[in-house]
């Protein structure tokens, strides 16, 4: 009897166990179910509201109707749409539903068809029933959204989200009659990156898309469905299972006999409650990670959004106020490259934990990601309320971090919309935003700024010259490089010569170096261009009799992990030799530290390139300096020859840098000689070279050929390349 009882025990036991183990999995199999239901449906309800940041605006309107600018729509209804919120298709459609244009994965795409496809020719049709109904009047009275209508199909033959919207106009002072409307028309395709991002905000693992039911065993799918009900397929994983780790844990125990049972029993009923309670704390996790940040714990930028469209429900009703602040740290990727990305995270943790502190209750603080911050401030009376926030950020994160045992150094910008001013659309909120703050960025001085209508119309100069721009370097046919002769003081012979960059712009003329050499390091061209440049130097330089050729190099090209390894391969591959090539650089480049920077100033004079440093006199100069960094030659800044005969400063200052680099054996260029006084001057106190108008202008590359192809043998000289 006993055995029986131990038998039927040992039975329910292990039913008990195989039971939870099974409800376990389940409970397990429907929440994720639930946040993958509750994940898609955030993801496709995004898609039409990001569409809506482009499709309710005036400008749309005026560049697509009037006179059809596709530059314009390329870059700010297409391009746009693409870097900033993933969509992979954007299409506009004119009032008849002809296709206008058509971007697919970031580029403009020639149009094979004027006709929209099936889905995409459903979905207009349906908008444009709306706005015959009187939708688009009812969006200008404030009282619902711009007609719209989605649905998920088949564009290209893969899973996608489509969403269809006219572009209407934001003000009064452009019209725009019903039935004229040209539609935008977003596709995110559902197999790629939108799983991607589904799955790593969510941490699902094995995250696939299936046409068809060919599920494993192990996995588990969520059906998506058309506006009609139909199924166009399934979002498939693999779900994370504890039942098996119970039986693992357990079944082991009752394998050791009857003896053990009641024991194995407690210690199943303990380990069932500590499942349970880890099942609810990581459906906690799971909650508090979608809508927070891991490193800092403040809200993310999803989270964030949700507050704002909160407050901005208080704005457009009268009843507030709000500022939307962006902020962003100022020379953070040094302390990453010099103390290294744990102290770089430990900065980040120290400066939410200082931005939490300056808050007042109420107002919402966020991480958007990397060193960038956002805040809303609610409720704001006055203006100086703004001033005074934005003060104390900025006097806070002046002084310095203390970071696993070493100080960091930073500084902060921070761009100021204020609603219901400037607007209560939280797209365009955000992005008047975001410009104020690359305002702020770009000022240096003022670390703040507040947005104004002349900066949004600056930042549409500036993106549109940044397009140009990068089609001018892929094309190469704008871009010239033109050749400035360096001549030797005491012969007045050309020594060398200084390649310059020229950009002939079919529309605006000849843009200033000043100009697009600074947008392109701005916005990350800089590489392609100096690598041109390098490359258009060095080939000149291969047909003429000249022994060095010199190179300007910026900061930001330095700092580059694969700038040394670039300059190699354009040597090998123009045919010139390493000996041959002189690099200049300026003594804040040399000085800031970084490890990547120093890394290939290593390699490059390894392999027995010279170093140059030019502007020399307008930072911290000094012997010292000149000692410890190994240059091969000085250039003296031509601030301070042209300034030669109108002070004595400046002679004092010149006399001084020969004679610095004269002490230890480093030869000087003076630059911008443009008088025979300055070129008298600088020949008497023992200036090596000399550069100006007053000796050659620029000369085209073919003129020099004819010059250095009329001498005999080689010159003996030098050449100096620039990007400027």
């Amino acid at each position: 009897m006993s055995m029986l009882t131990v038998f039927f025990t040992a039975v329910l036991v292990i039913g008990v166990v195989l039971w939870s183990a099974a409800r376990s999995d389940q409970v397990t199999r429907d929440r994720q179910f639930q946040t993958v239901s509750d994940a898609i449906t955030l993801g496709l309800q995004k898609i039409p509201f990001d569409q809506e940041s482009v499709a309710y605006w005036d400008d749309a309107v005026l560049n697509v109707r009037k006179a059809f600018d596709v530059k314009w729509v390329d870059v700010n209804l297409g391009v746009w749409m693409y870097d900033y919120f993933k969509h992979d298709r954007v299409y506009i459609l004119n009032a008849q539903d002809r296709v206008l244009y058509a971007m697919a994965d970031g580029k403009q795409v020639a149009l094979t068809t004027d006709r929209p496809n099936n889905l995409v020719g459903a979905l207009a049709t349906e908008v444009r029933g709306k706005i015959e109904a009187g939708s688009s009047e009812k969006r200008e009275g404030g009282k619902v959204n711009i007609p719209r209508t989605e649905d998920l199909g088949f564009i290209e033959g893969r899973p996608a989200a489509v969403s269809v919207m006219p572009l209407m106009p934001h003000s009064k002072e452009v019209s725009q009659e019903r039935g004229s409307e040209s539609l935008i028309v977003s596709v995110r395709f559902l197999d790629r990156s939108f799983l991607s991002d589904m799955a790593d905000a969510y941490l699902l693992e094995g995250v696939r898309f299936s046409r068809t039911n060919d599920l494993s065993d192990e996995e588990q799918a969520y059906p998506l469905k058309s506006k009609s009900g139909a199924v166009i397929g399934n979002v498939v994983w693999m779900p994370k299972l504890p039942g098996a780790r119970i039986l693992s844990e357990v079944l082991p125990v009752l394998a050791a006999g009857l003896f053990v049972i009641g024991i194995a029993v407690s210690l199943l009923v303990r380990s069932l409650r500590r499942t349970y309670t880890e099942l609810m704390t990581s459906e906690a996790q799971a909650r508090h990670l979608a809508s927070h940040d891991t490193l800092t714990g403040l809200p993310n930028r999803a989270f964030f959004n949700d507050r704002l469209e909160e407050a901005l429900i208080e704005v457009k009703g009268g009843r507030e106020q709000i500022a939307l602040m962006f902020l962003d740290l100022d020379r953070f990727k040094q302390v990453n490259d010099t103390l290294g990305h744990a102290a770089g995270d430990a900065l980040i943790r120290e400066l939410a934990a200082h931005l939490s502190a300056t808050l007042r209750p109420g107002d919402a603080l966020a991480r958007m990601g990397g060193d960038e911050f956002a805040i809303v401030m609610r409720n704001i009376q006055d203006r100086r309320e703004i001033d005074a926030l934005c003060m104390d950020i900025v006097a806070a994160v002046s002084k310095p971090f203390e970071v696993l045992g070493g100080q960091a150094t930073v500084g902060i910008s921070i761009g100021v919309a204020i609603a219901p001013d400037v607007g209560v659309d939280r797209s365009e909120l955000a992005r008047k935003a975001d410009i104020a703050l690359y305002q702020a960025k770009k000022n240096g001085r003022r670390r703040y700024q507040f947005f104004t209508e002349e900066m949004g119309e600056s930042a549409q100069k500036r993106r549109t010259l940044e397009a140009e721009l990068r089609r001018a370097i892929e094309n190469e046919n704008e871009l010239e490089v033109v050749y400035q002769p360096l001549y030797s003081a005491e012969r007045l012979g050309i020594s060398g010569v200084e390649a310059l960059v020229r950009w002939h712009h079919p529309r605006l003329g000849s843009v200033s170096p000043v100009v697009f050499v600074a947008l392109a390091e701005e916005c990350g061209l800089i590489d392609k261009l100096g690598d041109w440049v390098l490359r258009q130097a060095c080939k000149a330089a291969s047909a003429w009799s000249v022994e060095t050729v010199a190179v300007n190099i910026s900061s930001v090209q330095l700092r580059q992990p694969d700038f040394a390894e670039r300059v190699l391969h354009i040597l090998s591959e123009t045919g010139m030799a390493p000996s041959r090539l002189e690099i200049e650089i300026t003594e804040s480049t040399l000085l800031d530290g970084s490890e990547s920077s120093a890394r290939a100033l290593k390699i490059l004079r390894a392999a027995g390139i010279r170093v140059a440093l030019d502007d020399f006199g307008t930072g911290n100069s000094s012997l010292s300096y000149l000692m410890k960094l190994e240059v091969d030659r000085v250039k003296i800044d031509r601030s301070f020859v042209r300034h030669l005969g109108e002070s004595s400063q400046s002679y004092s200052i010149v006399q001084a840098i020969v004679t610095m680099a004269h002490a230890v054996g480093v030869p000087v260029t003076a630059e911008g000689v443009e008088t025979r006084d300055q070129q008298e001057f600088l020949t008497r106190i023992g200036c090596n070279h000399l550069q100006g108008y007053l000796l050659s202008p620029p000369l085209s590359a073919l003129r020099l050929v004819e010059i250095f192809g009329g001498r005999k043998g080689r010159t003996g000289g030098e050449t100096s390349a620039a990007v400027a």
